[in-house]
């Protein structure tokens, strides 16, 4: 009860914040492709590697940025895991003179994962460290920006088949996520981005999961009013290994 009304909070905080000014709005759409893979070394000690993939301009035109994860996860209990890792993200900027702008990302997670008899629920709260490159006149410079970035994310899977969680099974997914900025460097843009996602979780076996989902994504830039909304279309492969038999791993 007490997750649901803090949820609803952020919501409804976040919805009076954004409707108390006067908007620019960008739209667009993209198509996110993303691998992401947890191995689990002892009843301690596992890894986190997440690829991903996102394109543009009417979800499949251009390469819109890369991104590549690389982590290690401690296992304080089985259903709750603290991570440290490093994302590196290429971004490309299309127009007369394409170039690329890199940023390195160090973050710490906290996740836990609970289940009742109908549901599995998932939520984590993580810090980010972001060094961004930036650009001048059109072109990358030496020089980086940082900022602190803090994300909530809450995600509810309910099964829609009668063997659940096993090969062949299927589930409804719904999550949202929430970004806040801080830091020297932000003055108009502490709420960073909403996310709500809805989609299937298809199981090609208890370990290996196939999704396929919708998101949008509103987020405040760094100018004065000026938002973008986004259509992506998300599909995600998520793929457990376990070497320590008897440590079974509850990731997503």
């Amino acid at each position: 009860m007490r997750i649901k009304f803090y949820i609803l909070s952020l919501f409804l905080l976040s919805s009076v914040f954004l409707k108390a000014q006067t908007k620019e709005v960008q739209y667009g759409q993209q198509s996110w492709l993303d691998y992401l893979n947890q191995n689990r070394y002892s009843k301690q000690w596992g890894s986190w590697i997440d690829l991903q993939l996102k394109l543009a301009e009417g979800y499949y035109k251009s390469v819109y940025a890369t991104e590549t994860t690389l982590g290690g996860t401690y296992y304080t209990k089985n259903n709750l895991k603290m991570v440290g890792a490093l994302t590196y993200v290429d971004q490309i900027h299309a127009g007369t003179n394409s170039y690329h702008l890199s940023e390195y990302r160090p973050w710490q997670m906290v996740q836990l994962n609970t289940e009742s008899p109908h549901a599995k629920f998932l939520q984590w709260l993580r810090l980010e460290e972001r060094f961004k490159q930036t650009a001048v006149h059109d072109a990358p410079s030496s020089n980086y920006d940082f900022t602190y970035r803090l994300r909530y994310y809450f995600l509810s899977q309910i099964p829609l088949t009668k063997h659940h969680y096993q090969k062949g099974s299927l589930s409804f997914v719904a999550s949202n996520e929430t970004y806040f900025n801080f830091g020297k460097g932000i003055v108009y843009n502490t709420f960073d981005q909403n996310r709500l996602s809805a989609g299937f979780y298809y199981y090609m076996n208890k370990d290996n999961i196939f999704q396929f989902g919708y998101t949008n994504v509103y987020q405040q830039l760094s100018a004065k009013n000026k938002f973008s909304n986004l259509d992506v279309l998300r599909l995600s492969i998520f793929n457990n290994i376990t070497f320590k038999k008897q440590s079974k791993p509850s990731s997503f």
